[in-house]
């Protein structure tokens, strides 16, 4: 009963800590490859469409994000029009639906762990607690990243495969009917995992050849009959699940470009509508297996030494549990070194025999998960483009394994102490400034005074984040609002930026000043940028006065120094600013 309550107590903080909201910016991906598209298209905000999502050569399918926030926004929408809950299509509303809808589906992992453990002989109760209190379910799970899909995914494709081995384990008779309806389920899920992330193959290979090779005699036969016969039975729902996923694709970006007017003509036979749909079909994990076997494509976005999975990524996720999976990758090594072959030494024996006693075998269910949680590793490790959230949906092997690796848990402070600090750092430190301003900048934006509305209102955003557009409620004809993104560029960028739009100022006046001819109109130029770089922006030349700030703000691009921490200047550098420029021109 405790340890019930005291999973209610997680699961319900992690509702709560969802609706407060984070405040934390982990990675541009959470918005960009979802909210952001999705804004656009059912909000016609003004937005950012990221290079997966173009119409040339589109990388992303797109159910996923419709069904998630998509559904999301829809219901904003609906409840907006309705009136009955006043305006409430703001930042907030924006920020929060679509990571509910997250949040809510990161129970499935609740309950797919809850059976796993008690399938596989762990407390289940303790693998709840174990997941519910990680810092990668408090965080990672309830924001709108493509690897949190890809997880819960996974999860269930875990789930389904338990079950099936299960069934055909236990019963001398297994109902056909509910084999039938597993099989079915894995074929949904795989497609589905392989559209939304086709890295997801990496992590089905060691459940899929459980699976295919698990005959219904009890045994694991390894050999081709066996294969193909499984793999027939998945047949009709990977081919289904195929070509809704393709067809969805297919029509969402052909229509985007305006391609898709053939279809719309009634002279067209069935016959020609097919053939015309075959000429434009998109394949979007095709086209994202190719960009990724690029090196120079993965080098924009990062290379890395291919141990960080293993090494870095892996503590940073799991902390102590990924340590324990090191621990029983040794004691399996050691249990066959000692196995094999015969010795006659007694001194070698009396050795074998302590490194038994020393690492004891662990059970075969240990060994699969160690291999369900290794072998992606070891695959995601062969791209030079490595980030710590790729292998959020690791959290379930780990976490039964710990479970079942019960002496781990004799340190309990450490597990809690190190999923606070990170739920801290990733939740709320990690570039927090950024959401709160924009949330900032959508009241200046949307005020009521008659001249700020007629005004231009530039927003310059320097070394942040990509700042999601969409957060700022902007429709997408709204000209007279523009949003600059320099990343980290060099401050003579920054420099030239800003002369630039003040001396152009005149050319690019547009209809929100046309009556206002012969009056002062101040130009709006904010600057936002953190705390770190304010003394490259005193160095520009141009005059300008803090509008507001944000704290904490950590940006690890530009990190804090150390030494001014205990002084006055330490609060500046871990906060976000935004700098309103002083340029006024005469109309």
């Amino acid at each position: 009963m405790a340890l019930s309550i005291v999973w209610l107590a997680l699961a319900l903080f992690r509702i709560l800590w969802c609706l407060a909201p984070q405040t934390g910016y982990i990675h541009p991906d959470e918005f960009f490859q979802s909210p952001e598209v999705m804004a656009g298209d059912i909000l016609n905000l003004k937005i950012f469409r990221s290079w997966e999502f173009n119409t040339s050569y589109p990388s992303r399918s797109i159910l996923f994000p419709m069904a998630t926030t998509g559904f999301s926004f829809i219901v904003l929408k609906t409840l907006h029009n309705s009136g009955l809950f006043g305006s409430i299509l703001n930042s907030y509303s924006l920020l929060i639906f679509p990571r509910l809808y997250l949040t809510c589906l990161s129970f499935i992992l609740d309950y797919s762990i809850y059976h796993l453990a008690c399938l596989w002989g762990a407390d289940p109760w303790h693998s709840l607690i174990l997941l519910s209190g990680s810092h990668v379910m408090l965080v990672f799970y309830t924001r709108t990243f493509s690897n949190v899909i890809e997880g819960v995914l996974f999860a269930l494709l875990l789930l389904f495969v338990a079950m099936d081995v299960q069934q055909t384990s236990v019963a001398i008779h297994p109902k056909e009917e509910e084999r039938t309806n597993n099989k079915y389920l894995i074929g949904v899920v795989l497609v589905s995992g392989f559209f939304n992330r086709p890295t997801f193959i990496s992590y089905a290979l060691m459940p899929m050849i459980l699976w295919l090779s698990h005959d219904q005699k009890e045994k694991f036969q390894f050999n081709l009959r066996t294969i193909l016969k499984t793999s027939f039975s998945i047949f009709s729902p990977v081919i289904v699940t195929s070509f809704i996923f393709i067809i969805i694709d297919t029509l969402y970006f052909n229509l985007l470009v305006s391609e898709f007017d053939w279809f719309m003509e009634d002279r067209y036979s069935i016959h020609k509508h097919i053939i015309n749909l075959s000429k434009n079909l998109v394949l979007t994990p095709l086209n994202f297996i190719l960009y990724n076997l690029d090196p120079d494509n993965l080098s924009v976005h990062g290379r890395h030494p291919w141990f960080t999975h293993l090494t870095v990524n892996g503590f940073t996720m799991f902390g102590a549990l990924h340590l324990s999976a090191f621990v029983s990758v040794i004691r399996i090594i050691t249990q066959k070194s000692v196995g094999t072959g015969r010795c006659h030494d007694p001194k070698k024996q009396q050795f074998d025999k302590r490194l038994r006693m020393q690492f004891p075998a662990p059970p075969p269910i240990t060994r699969y998960l160690i291999l369900v949680y290794f072998v992606p590793l070891i695959i995601l490790s062969l791209f030079s483009h490595q980030e710590a959230r790729f292998l959020t949906p690791l959290i379930i092997p780990i976490v039964i394994h710990s479970v079942l690796n019960y002496e781990i848990l004799r340190g309990k402070a450490v597990i809690v102490v190190f999923n606070i600090l990170c739920s801290v750092l990733f939740g709320c430190l990690h570039q927090g400034g950024l959401i709160p301003c924009l949330s900032y900048l959508e009241n200046v934006l949307h005020s009521k005074d008659p001249i700020a509305n007629q005004s231009e209102h530039d927003l310059i955003f320097y070394h942040t984040y990509m700042p999601p557009r969409y957060l700022l409620n902007i429709k997408s004809d709204q000209e007279c609002i523009r949003i600059i993104d320099l990343g980290g560029s060099d401050v003579s960028i920054l420099n030239n930026t800003v002369n630039g739009l003040h001396d152009n100022f005149s050319m690019h006046l547009t209809k929100c000043l046309s009556k206002h001819n012969g009056n002062n109109q101040e130009i709006n130029i904010y600057i936002i940028a953190p705390g770190t770089v304010q003394d490259d922006i005193k160095s520009c030349g141009f005059h300008w006065k803090t509008v507001a700030s944000f704290f904490p703000h950590l940006t690890m691009e530009d990190p804090p120094d150390i030494s001014s921490f205990l002084s006055e200047d330490g609060l500046n550098q871990l906060s976000l600013y935004i700098f309103k420029v002083h340029t006024k021109s005469k109309i």
